[in-house]
């Protein structure tokens, strides 16, 4: 029999939000793919689990290479849980690659689902959610950027974002340029010690975002 492939969601920051199935798995599997074993490490360490699974890197950079072994464990009865290093593995993280083959080989392929920092921070926006279009990191270049913002000019809903503090400004600065002073509201560390939101115009926006540090997501309201 081939093994399953188990998709499995960990905490975005806060490690009580594990999940009690998430951890079952964890103690089943035989294999963990880990974005960083270090950081899946940490994370067992936090929570408190033992595993007798092998851990495994399985990161962007060698998501291809990679793909092609965890398969073939599969194919051998193998099961693997996939983590990335925080949320729900590949929203804006690696793993399609893995998931089409599974599919593609007749694998198993199972959710374990849970924390998602795109869903938590549509859960406490103060704007429509419906329709939302969900960019993640889009190009830091700025002629291919601004081409991905050119795409949605006229779209009328909610985008979302995810944005590292390095890029924050020139990401707003850019949409600003291309969209206009539209309604926005960023959370930056959430479900961290230090979890800050904002809620406003754009131009108030780049102006907040200007001493702040951390992992951002950014929901911007077009109507």
């Amino acid at each position: 029999m081939k093994g399953i492939l188990y998709l499995v969601a960990v905490p975005i920051g806060n490690s009580k939000d594990i999940t009690f199935h998430a951890v079952e798995i964890f103690q089943q599997v035989d294999i963990i793919a880990c974005e960083h074993t270090g950081k899946f490490m940490d994370l067992k360490r936090r929570v408190g689990f033992e595993t007798r699974a092998v851990l495994m890197a399985y990161y962007s950079y060698n998501e291809v290479h990679s793909s092609d072994g965890l398969i073939k464990k599969l194919n051998e009865g193998k099961s693997i849980a996939m983590v990335t290093d925080a949320g729900t593995p590949r929203i804006s993280d690696p793993g399609y690659h893995i998931v089409r083959k599974a599919h593609e080989e007749g694998i198993q392929v199972r959710a374990i689902p849970g924390a998602s920092a795109m869903i938590a921070g549509m859960s406490i926006a103060p704007i429509p959610l419906e329709p939302l279009l969900y960019l993640g990191f889009i190009s830091p270049k700025s002629g291919r950027r601004d081409k991905t913002l050119s795409l949605y000019q006229e779209f009328q809903g909610t985008v979302c974002f995810y944005e590292s503090v390095h890029r924050l400004i020139k990401l707003l600065t850019a949409i600003h340029n291309l969209w206009g002073n539209v309604e926005t509201f960023i959370i930056r560390e959430l479900t961290k010690q230090h979890e800050e939101m904002f809620w406003g115009t754009l131009e108030k926006a780049i102006e907040w975002a200007e001493k702040k540090r951390g992992e951002f997501i950014i929901y911007v309201h077009k109507k």
